[in-house]
């Protein structure tokens, strides 16, 4: 199984144990969840038009936390500004749980959080949800706008995971694979549990899976280019 990490690393660093075009074949797109843009009780605003507002008054003294320097959320984010128009500073974290801690607390006042770890946050009000970064609303916050109902603007981004094998597979061997993983996608015990953690199942042709890789490397590179994240 790979996830959205496989393709930023190897734009990324310069040094990699792999080529993601040349060493692996897709098999099947399997999972993904939304980014929901998420602000600190304390910044005063609860609407898309509310955080544009103040980010344009005062986006040199307003920052975003992420999981780490080219993390997708950090990407994310830097597509996001890019889009709307609007500056913050950017204060990569190592991981979820301080960066979204920091955000409840104040430390810093937005981010882009994968939904089913923000999810018990935003309930119990100790972050704000603003949009949910998707072409449609989730099922588990039906009452929660996309950013583009929103602000105005679409904008998608989140988390996805799929699955590959080595170049060199037998093309039988990777049908029986598609057709036995995408089985067990369709299930209903496994898309209720998926969905329950605020996850979309997919279950696609391998195909369909490398068209989106390729789409999802292009916009990668383009925030990358944005950022000017490097790790060496």
């Amino acid at each position: 199984m790979n996830a959205s990490s496989f393709l930023i690393n190897a734009q990324l660093m310069a040094k990699l144990p792999y080529d993601p075009d040349k060493d692996f074949v897709p098999i099947t797109f399997a999972a993904s969840n939304p980014h929901v843009l998420v602000v600190s009780p304390t910044l005063g605003v609860n609407t898309v038009e509310g955080f544009l507002a103040l980010a344009e008054k005062k986006g040199g003294e307003l920052s975003y936390a992420s999981f780490g320097i080219g993390s997708s959320n950090h990407l994310a984010f830097e597509m996001l500004k890019s889009t709307y128009a609007f500056k913050m500073i950017h204060v990569p974290y190592k991981g979820t749980q301080q960066a979204m801690a920091d955000v409840m607390a104040g430390q810093v006042q937005a981010m882009l959080a994968d939904l089913p770890a923000a999810g018990p946050h935003i309930r119990s009000g100790k972050l704000v949800a603003l949009g949910l970064a998707a072409k449609r609303r989730s099922p588990t916050f039906p009452d929660l706008p996309t950013l583009g109902e929103a602000g105005g603007k679409a904008f998608s981004s989140g988390s996805w995971f799929g699955f590959l094998a080595r170049t060199g597979t037998p093309v039988e061997v990777l049908g029986t694979l598609n057709r036995e993983i995408n089985k067990a996608l369709a299930s209903p015990d496994i898309k209720a549990r998926l969905a329950e953690r605020g996850m979309e199942t997919h279950g696609t042709s391998s195909d369909e899976f490398a068209a989106f890789m390729k789409e999802q490397s292009a916009r990668f590179a383009e925030a990358i280019r944005i950022s000017g994240a490097r790790i060496e």
